[in-house]
């Protein structure tokens, strides 16, 4: 009995020990083995999928200095699944930091709830510490530095270089399936949009493993983001620097010129310049002013900020250079001309008299000088920009066919694009029959009459053009009758240098003249810079440039606009140049600018009369 008793007490002490050990075993596998993971699981540890945005492509001048760049800068987000309760953290980010709450509930219900929306970029440093402080409060959100855009000379080249910002609505739904998500940034003008599919890179992804609270604990895996392509451009930084403080000064001259001359009725309201090489239409350089600074929209713009640039009456978003559409004034006689010579038989020593007007049909047309030029060559005619010659010229063509004139004006490249690398672009106008019977409805308003084309022959009237026609048109004159396409990008490369994509001079018309046309308007050109309306501004310079100035009637009591178009040097033309003043009164306003910005680029010292002016 006794034997019996003590064998089950013996069974009873094994599973009794068995039992413990097992349980030492399960304790030692939960808190030793196992303690990292169900301690990370004790902290609500999950994983998170997160983008990691690409920097764009950088952008060069011709002699790789860097125009356009990227910095890092604090970004606040959020991955609205991954947020309990939005509306919560929302009103409490709101109590510390400046946010526009509605939009950003409107940018969180249209994107995608999964992938890292972008609340706010480049917080200050103010932010930054409220929002580190305050982090525990504020379940989601991530800080973290982002690459962003850097315009490195601020204003400068504002217009062509453009600008960046957040995708809208519009332009998401356009480029949908591209890869776009709300809060993207993306080109919105300049070439910063033109080149948007090589700037824009590809963004990477980031696998972590973040606390109960969003933050990253470590990184589980990561897929590394691809920069975007670089451009090298055809512009010259230290030429476009010196056009763009040329201009400036002389626009502020003007400006104080017209508080005490009372024949002025307002100072300029803006101008451009455009340096180009004549042989294949690259850009050297293109100034609009007034500008802007780019790096204002990088971290969004405010509603009031964008509303003093959109209603500032000198435009200073307002890319004259190529969306100016203006009569050319006498800059169009050269076209006159080549009509006159290629379809009249013109020739340089043509003779015309001047009694200082032209009439025809009880109506008279009056030259700039009232007193007439007597008798001069049709060469002479040129240089001294006679308006009763072109009257003359462009009276005969209209006989001849209402619509020649015109059909050289297009050869011209003028009343079509250029179509640079630049979005919205202007096409202006050459105004002719047609026109003028589907624009007006009163049935004697559609008839072209004499007058039209006699006023279109010293390019006043309904002409319409821009500064990149008028420089592209006189380098078709330079380079002997080849007019191309200009570009503001020379090669696309990545980050390794290698060469994407190399854009050659594309090739747009041939001129359909003799190349003995094109020396007689190149001999004009000569003349006016030489001995015609232009003398006195270059006469001094050791190079002979050759040009031709155009004031345009602007109507309504307001000054006109003054033009300067030409190329230099004459023998062997290395620049093309237009000059363009918004109300400049006066051509003779813009010789100084074209002659400081030649002397410039050729290295020639500034004389006495210059520093005097």
């Amino acid at each position: 009995m006794s034997y019996s008793s003590d064998k089950r007490l013996i069974k009873f002490t094994i599973i009794i020990a068995l039992i413990f050990l097992l349980l030492i075993g399960r304790l030692y596998y939960l808190q030793i083995y196992k303690g990292d993971i169900f301690k990370e699981l004790s902290e609500g540890n999950r994983t998170s999928l997160r983008s990691i945005s690409a920097p764009r492509g950088k952008i060069y001048d011709r002699n790789k200095k860097v125009l356009v760049s990227n910095k890092l800068a604090y970004t606040l987000s959020i991955i609205p699944n991954e947020v309990d309760d939005v509306d919560l953290l929302l009103d409490k980010l709101t109590e510390l930091i400046e946010l526009d709450y509605q939009s950003i509930k409107d940018k969180i219900s249209k994107s995608n709830p999964q992938k890292i929306l972008r609340l706010k970029r480049n917080i200050s440093r103010e932010e930054l510490i409220l929002l580190e402080e305050y982090k525990s409060e504020l379940p989601g959100i991530i800080l973290e530095k982002v690459p962003m855009r850097e315009y490195v000379y601020q204003q400068l080249a504002s217009h062509l270089l453009g600008y960046v910002g957040e995708i809208s609505a519009i332009k998401l739904d356009k480029l949908k399936g591209q890869g776009y998500d709300v809060g993207d940034v993306i080109g919105k003008t300049g070439l910063e949009l033109y080149y948007e599919d090589y700037l824009q890179g590809k963004e990477g992804k980031e696998l972590v493993e973040v606390n109960n609270v969003g933050e990253k604990v470590r990184t589980l895996g990561i897929e590394e983001p691809i920069a975007g392509y670089d451009l090298v451009l055809n512009l010259d930084y230290d030429l476009q620097s010196s056009v763009e403080k040329i201009l400036k000064d002389h626009l502020d001259l003007l400006s104080q010129k017209a508080k005490s001359d009372e024949d002025i009725s307002e100072p300029p309201r803006g101008g451009a310049v455009i340096v180009m090489n004549p042989d294949d239409s690259s850009i050297l350089a293109m100034a609009s002013l007034p500008e802007y600074d780019p790096n204002v929209f990088v971290g969004g713009i405010s509603q009031k900020e964008w509303n003093q640039l959109n209603t500032d009456p000198k435009k200073p978003m307002f890319n004259r250079a190529i969306r100016t559409s203006a009569p050319s004034g006498s800059i169009f006689k050269l076209v006159t001309a080549t009509a006159g010579m290629e379809e009249l038989g013109i020739k340089a020593d043509t003779e015309f008299y001047d009694p200082g007007y032209y009439e025809t049909g009880g109506v008279r047309f009056n030259n700039w000088a009232t007193a007439g030029q007597g008798k001069l060559s049709f060469l002479e005619g040129i240089a001294w920009s006679n308006n009763t010659v072109f009257y003359k010229i462009g009276h005969q063509l209209y006989n001849k066919d209402k619509t020649i004139l015109q059909w050289y004006a297009h050869q011209f490249g003028l009343g079509d694009k250029t179509n640079i690398d630049l979005k919205n672009e202007s096409k202006g106008l050459v105004p002719d029959p047609e026109w003028r019977r589907n624009y007006f409805k009163d049935r004697v308003d559609k008839i072209w009459y004499p007058g039209y084309t006699i006023n279109l022959s010293i390019g006043q009237g309904n002409l319409r053009t821009s500064p990149i026609q008028l420089v592209n048109l006189v380098s078709a004159i330079a380079n002997g009758g080849q007019l191309y396409q200009p570009l503001l990008v020379d090669k696309i490369v990545d980050k390794d240098g290698r060469v994407i994509k190399d854009l050659k001079p594309k090739l747009l018309n041939e001129l359909p003249v003799s190349n003995n046309t094109l020396k007689i308007v190149k001999e004009g050109m000569k003349g006016v810079t030489t001995y015609g309306t232009a003398r006195r501004a270059f006469e001094d310079l050791p190079i002979d440039v050759a040009g031709k100035t155009g004031t345009a009637q602007t109507g309504k009591g307001r000054p006109n606009h003054g033009w300067f178009a030409g190329f230099v040097p004459f023998e062997k033309p290395e620049l093309a140049i237009v000059v363009f003043i918004e109300y400049g009164s006066s051509s003779a306003n813009t010789l100084p600018i074209a002659k400081e910005i030649i002397q410039d680029y050729f290295d020639l010292e500034l004389t006495d009369k210059d520093k005097d002016s």
